[in-house]
């Protein structure tokens, strides 16, 4: 007797095997984060780089207070480039880093740190990065790495690194990616120390009590 839930059970596995097939590659560009590229590099959005600060914030200290801005400068002063290194293996899924790469899903990546925004040859880069101007310093770098979306609206590159430390890192590395890397940014000054405070009486003036003195035996008049 023939199964009255056999077509179902086809369709059921069917509908499975198209939901393995589509939904994994979703699953997985969404667990790195969206990937560097998820919109295509033809798009045509003229925003330039807004400006604003560089200043980040490490991990809240104990007891909930908020640490000092950290100096960008400093941190990649600080920064390992093989951490960094590391770090850069998401990018391979869609830059080459090797001098002379081919151009990928975006562009190759050697000498990027310095060199002017959107002008890879060969590569189509969106409106958005065509519109920006300038070069790619440091603090540009730092910025847009950590939000791409955010920093350059249009762009297709999606990415996010929200740990200054970690984007230092990478950066640091980026830069070594090069005949010339540039000189690192100076720290900013650290802040001198404050001068300990002197100690206070209680406001008594302390009085030196005289000091007696035996007296002296007068001469007899005889």
């Amino acid at each position: 007797m023939q199964d009255p839930m056999f077509f179902n059970k086809i369709a059921a596995a069917m509908l499975v095997a198209l939901l393995l097939f589509f939904g994994l590659p979703q699953l997985a560009a969404a667990l790195r984060g969206g990937g560097h590229h998820a919109a295509g590099h033809g798009e045509e959005n003229a925003h330039p780089f807004p400006q604003y600060p560089i200043a980040f914030s490490t991990d809240s200290a104990p007891g909930g207070e908020a640490s000092a801005p950290v100096d960008f400068a400093t941190l990649l002063a600080a920064a390992d480039p093989k951490a960094g290194e590391r770090r850069a293996a998401l990018c391979k899924s869609c830059h080459t880093l090797e001098k002379g790469g081919a151009n990928g899903t975006g562009p190759n990546l050697w000498g990027v740190v310095g060199r002017p925004v959107a002008s890879h040859a060969g590569f189509n880069f969106t409106g958005a990065l065509k519109a920006a101007g300038g070069n790619w310093s440091f603090d540009r770098l730092n910025l847009y790495v950590e939000n791409s979306q955010s920093y350059v609206p249009g762009t297709a590159m999606v990415q996010r690194f929200p740990k200054a430390e970690q984007r230092a890192e990478l950066i640091a590395y980026l830069n070594s990616l090069s005949d010339s890397p540039l000189a690192l940014p100076t720290p900013a000054a650290a802040a001198p120390a404050e001068p300990p405070a002197e100690a206070t009486t209680d406001g008594a003036a302390s009085v030196e009590a005289p000091t007696a003195t035996a007296p002296t035996e007068q001469p007899s008049g005889h």
